[in-house]
């Protein structure tokens, strides 16, 4: 199908549109949907179309027209772009940068499908919140074993509240006022290696490489030392739920000092949340055996390896 026929078939034009128009665009949504790896390119114009049958929904909702019927096949159409949120976003962005185009047309976010990214980093926390359920162990008591080995207590106001409201907007997806709020912080602290990374991170996010790398240098170089830059992004890659980042930067970590005891029990956290429990009991028992690794992460790393021990009969054969 070509670019023409897509666009002309998508257009509204009439106002007068019926019922019959928006089952005519259910029934082209649905055959864009069913076939969606065929249509893969055709991203952007297939969300548009779901514009166009939000609006005509509109229209007619608003002359009193039944829905009913035609809101429950959207829905179940619908749910085939939520379960596959992260290759429809990746074609989107082989189109268009998401972020500058929803924020040029001041798309509302009540129209999900162009805040894929977001849905994405909901679902990863909300699997790092299962995760650690499971496992007996919250990501919080891995902070704290972050804090207990490098020694990183909070920071002096105000720069402390920034950092904290840019690291809350981030959560909430929320990357360019995130940024904002981590500007404000280095303002005040720009000795601080912490912000120069979560900056790295947040335009690492926007795919603005050049600023990223720059924070990272800038990150790195302000750390006493490099395996602590590695830990401290592995760490923040890790609550974000990207695991394979989280794991190169720990293993970088490991190259430099291969007896690191937070390097280990950081790399036991994501072989843990990746499900593959014997290399993460691997990692909690090196670290369980260092005789100069402090206490409190010798007991987390026992308490862990003692929590799975407790879940391992439950596993299905």
């Amino acid at each position: 199908m070509s670019e023409g026929q897509i666009t002309k078939e998508n257009r509204i034009t009439d106002k007068k549109m019926t019922l019959t128009d928006l089952r005519e665009m259910v029934e082209q949504y649905k055959k864009y949907l069913l076939n969606i790896d065929e249509f893969s390119k055709d991203i952007l114009k297939i969300l548009i179309l779901r514009d166009e049958i939000e609006m005509l929904s509109g229209r007619l909702k608003r002359r009193g027209t039944d829905l009913s019927v035609e809101k429950s096949r959207l829905d179940s159409l619908d749910q085939i772009i939520k379960d596959k949120p992260k290759p429809i976003f990746r074609s989107l962005t082989s189109s268009i940068a998401p972020l500058p185009y929803r924020e040029e047309r001041k798309i509302p976010r009540s129209h999900w499908w162009w805040y894929l990214d977001e849905l994405i980093r909901k679902r990863r926390s909300l699997r790092i919140r299962r995760l650690a359920v499971r496992g007996g162990i919250a990501v919080g008591i891995l902070v704290a074993a972050y804090i207990v080995m490098v020694k990183v207590f909070p920071k002096p106001q105000p720069a402390t509240i920034y950092q904290e409201e840019g690291s809350k907007l981030y959560g909430e997806g929320r990357i360019d006022d995130a940024i904002q709020a981590y500007e404000k912080a280095l303002k005040l602290n720009p000795e601080d290696g912490y912000t120069y990374l979560m900056l790295g991170i947040l335009y690492q996010d926007k795919k603005t490489v050049e600023k990223a790398a720059h924070y990272f240098k800038k990150g790195e170089s302000s750390y006493p030392h490099k395996i602590d830059f590695y830990n401290a992004r592995g760490m923040v890659y890790f609550q974000g739920g990207k695991f394979d980042k989280a794991a190169t930067d720990v293993k970088e970590a490991l190259k430099i000092d291969p007896k690191s005891p937070l390097s280990h029990f950081l790399l036991g956290n994501i072989y843990e949340a990746e499900g593959s429990f014997a290399e993460a009991v691997t990692q909690y028992q090196i670290v369980s055996n260092m005789k100069d690794a402090p206490a409190q992460l010798v007991v987390m790393a026992r308490f862990k390896m003692g929590m799975m021990g407790m879940r391992a009969p439950l596993r299905p054969p």
